[in-house]
């Protein structure tokens, strides 16, 4: 059923509306000037380029590094030792069950095991230079089975020939050097070469010396003693020899 519509129409319809007039504008005209001035290029000097160009400081060039095969293998040596211990923590982990007492105990057996390392490092070093580890550490006795101490001995009542034969019976080489060279102060002193007194130090004793090849050998053999005795470095036999000839030389010198 169709209902009706009813629609009410307004007997003024536009009532309350308001008219606009509009006005057209007309803008302002402006004239464009022209650019007068003159363009100057800059031209780019070549020798400075290319002086830039060799300069190292302003290659901004990133290379790649090549990798040697000696770089693999320590890359290789690294991962293996990073893995061992990290295959160690683990299994302390699980066996104290403690995460932290796993890592650090794996960490204390790798410092052990470096300050090994290092230690025997070490000694194969000081083995290939001859150098004896336990003299280094070990304290200078102060008698050394020495009969003379330096500031008592007098060389005019040293007998010196069974002195340094009782030294090298007991292989005490140091000893025996020393004596040698107290051996040649008294032939100086023999000589009227030098003057002789205990308070004297052995450059006293050079400055004494006019002639010149007595003071080159005196002062070599000086050298020798002072090296062995002072320096407490140890000597074998064959070193002692071949200090011993030095000796001998400077002795026949003075005959």
């Amino acid at each position: 059923m169709l209902k009706p519509i009813f629609v009410l129409l307004s007997p003024h319809p536009f009532t309350g509306l308001t008219t606009i007039k509009s006005k057209v504008v007309q803008a302002p005209r402006y004239q464009l000037k022209t650019d007068s001035n003159k363009l100057l290029l800059h031209q780019f000097n070549p020798t400075a380029l290319n002086n830039y160009r060799k300069n190292p400081e302003f290659n901004y060039t990133t290379t790649k590094p090549v990798i040697t095969v000696w770089d693999r293998f320590w890359n290789w040596a690294w991962h293996i030792w990073n893995n061992f211990w990290s295959w160690l923590a683990e299994l302390l982990r699980k066996l104290f069950g403690n995460a932290s007492m796993g890592h650090n105990t794996a960490q204390t057996f790798k410092y052990v095991i470096l300050t090994l390392a290092a230690c025997m490092l070490v000694y194969v070093i000081a083995k290939l230079l001859g150098v004896n580890l336990l003299q280094l550490f070990k304290k200078k006795s102060t008698g050394d089975a020495i009969p003379y101490t330096e500031s008592i001995e007098n060389i005019h009542d040293i007998s010196f020939d069974e002195a340094i034969e009782s030294a090298l019976a007991v292989r005490n080489y140091r000893l025996a050097v020393r004596l040698l060279y107290l051996r040649s102060l008294k032939q100086l002193s023999d000589h009227n070469l030098i003057t002789w007194k205990i308070e004297k130090t052995n450059t006293d004793y050079l400055k004494e010396l006019s002639d010149k090849e007595q003071l080159r050998q005196f002062t070599l053999v000086t050298l020798q003693f002072e090296y062995i005795w002072y320096g407490d470095f140890p000597i074998d036999a064959q070193s002692y020899q071949n200090i011993s000839a030095l000796f001998q030389d400077f002795k026949h010198q003075l005959s």
